[in-house]
């Protein structure tokens, strides 16, 4: 009888609980492999070592300052 409401109760909490993760913790994109030269790849690890940032963060840094430069847009081919 005691399992009986145990059951019952923790199966109650869990529907009204939902998802156990924080509302406040940040969702995590999906990151997907890229090939770099390891002359580069050396580069930004020691840049990502110096800043105290990881490489992800670094190369995505790069990739965004490149990208708004102009120099892909469309109008320079």
């Amino acid at each position: 009888m005691a399992n009986d409401f145990l059951g019952k109760l923790a199966k109650q909490a869990n529907q009204q609980l939902g998802d156990n993760e924080s509302p406040f913790k940040q969702k995590k994109e999906v990151t997907r492999p890229v090939q770099v030269r390891e002359g580069t790849y050396k580069m930004i690890k020691d840049i990502a070592y110096h800043k105290e940032a990881k490489i992800v963060d670094v190369i995505d840094s790069m990739l965004k300052y490149a990208i708004n430069s102009g120099e892909f847009d469309d109008s320079n081919k």
